[in-house]
């Protein structure tokens, strides 16, 4: 989740960059909750006619080879953009993959309708309610992993835990461009066709059949990707800020010292926004026309927009050359990660916990007392660091232990006498080694002398 602790970066954009590799998409949305305001329009007219009516092909030249990309837009600038948008990303793409970018159509939102959220929401409440046709509330289960999976991309999962001002899923989405797949491709359409009016929605919704609910005039395309109107980000920024003022009780100074960096910060905000976008679709494209895991194109991904990131630093070579640069050595440390990949081990059905005994004690992490200790408690061990919350781990092997949710690993380490010299930490992508203390305690001890 992420905090109101977020609002001092605003003037430190290189460390918005670092903090990218953690949650890639951390720095856009953080980039969400740091701007100005949006002037009030008036709600867009409704969609007028087929759906189709206003798609466009937008072709683009690859290094000799001809690509066109489909643009579904209401206005000559809404168009334009896209357009531009697209290009910028597909050539990266087609770069990446060396081949075909597919099939694709980017759907451009207006002024005032919903989010695509809005009716997938509705239909998994419709569900719930019992109201829909058994067979077609047999699918919400498909919208709500759907939801899940993007809550967990944004790093925006709830935790209670947390203090002080949270930014949800909901205060952002308005502005969240989104890859439209199956189910949720063919209810955007359905609103799209009820002119995005609830009831209506809900009556069609209530008398949809399975036949119906398959039938997708999309589903020519290899993706689709709803890319929100260009600035309604500025709305969504509005309104938390005036939430998180609310929340934190900031005073007049503090407020207007805000304001001032927020307005110094804007550009380079939005640059961090469209990197986000640009990130989704290159995703997007990645996940219907690459092969790779999605692990894999989670890396490459962030690979990509952190090159997009602004850092206000003066960074040689062309963006575009940047970014093939990080994806290409991406790719390398992709084929590397494969050749001895994190799996999840089987905790042991049975073991003796006295068979653990050597590896207790403490493991410094850091000098002097950045300390992490192994501990038995009963049949059970903890691998416990600082004042933080116990963590039992269990047993998989003869120095191999797992958490309890199978995401990281400790493998303790020994020399050829058979001494405990330390332990290994692994995570998907991530290994890190830690000396057990009194080693450390006898090297520095060796070079004092």
């Amino acid at each position: 989740m992420l905090s109101f602790a977020v609002w001092p970066c605003v003037s430190s954009f290189s460390s918005r960059r670092g903090a990218f590799a953690k949650g890639w998409l951390g720095a856009g949305v953080a980039a969400l909750v740091l701007t100005g305001t949006l002037v009030a329009e008036g709600p867009a007219e409704p969609p007028k006619g087929e759906f189709g009516k206003d798609i466009q092909l937008a072709p683009f030249v690859v290094n000799g080879s001809k690509l066109t990309v489909s643009i579904h837009a209401r206005t000559k600038s809404d168009r334009r953009y896209a357009e531009k948008f697209a290009d910028e990303v597909i050539e990266i793409a087609y770069e990446t993959l060396h081949d075909s970018t597919g099939k694709g159509l980017v759907i451009v939102g207006a002024e005032g309708e919903p989010h695509p959220v809005v009716v997938i929401r509705q239909f998994l409440a419709l569900a719930d309610s019992g109201t829909l046709d058994p067979a077609v509330a047999a699918r919400a289960g498909e919208l709500t992993a759907m939801l899940a999976g993007w809550k967990k991309m944004l790093n925006l999962d709830e935790d209670p835990k947390e203090k002080g001002f949270k930014v949800t899923f909901d205060m952002i989405m308005p502005a969240l461009p989104l890859p439209l797949d199956g189910l949720a491709s063919k209810l955007y359409q359905l609103s799209w066709a009820e002119d995005f009016d609830d009831a209506r929605i809900a009556r069609k919704l209530q008398a949809l059949t399975v036949a119906g609910l398959e039938s997708d005039v999309l589903a020519k395309y290899d993706w689709v990707f709803y890319l929100p109107p260009r600035n309604v980000y500025k709305g969504v920024q509005d309104d938390v800020i005036k939430r998180a003022v609310a929340h934190e009780k900031i005073g007049l100074f503090k407020r207007t010292a805000l304001k001032s960096a927020l307005f110094v910060a804007s550009p380079a905000i939005k640059t961090a926004v469209e990197g986000m976008r640009k990130g989704m679709l290159f995703m997007t494209v990645l996940q219907a026309e690459s092969g790779y895991s999605p692990d894999d194109i989670k890396h490459l991904t962030m690979a990509y927009t952190n090159v997009l990131m602004p850092d206000l630093k003066f960074n040689g070579g062309s963006e575009h050359r940047r970014a093939l640069e990080a994806i290409e050595k991406q790719k390398i440390a992709n084929a590397e990660y494969a050749k001895d990949p994190f799996v999840k081990p089987e905790r042991l059905a049975t073991f003796d916990p006295t068979a653990y005994a050597p590896f207790e004690g403490e493991y410094l992490v850091k000098l002097p007392d950045d300390i992490v200790r192994f501990v038995r408690e009963g049949d059970s061990f903890q691998w416990n660091w600082k004042s933080d919350k116990p963590r039992p781990f269990y047993p998989a092997g003869d120095r191999l232990l797992v958490n309890e949710d199978g995401s990281m690993t400790i493998q303790f380490l020994v020399d050829e006498t058979g001494t405990v010299t330390g332990v290994e930490e692994r995570w998907v992508r991530r290994r890190k080694t830690i000396p057990r203390k009194f080693e450390v305690q006898v090297s520095a001890v060796a070079s004092a002398k």
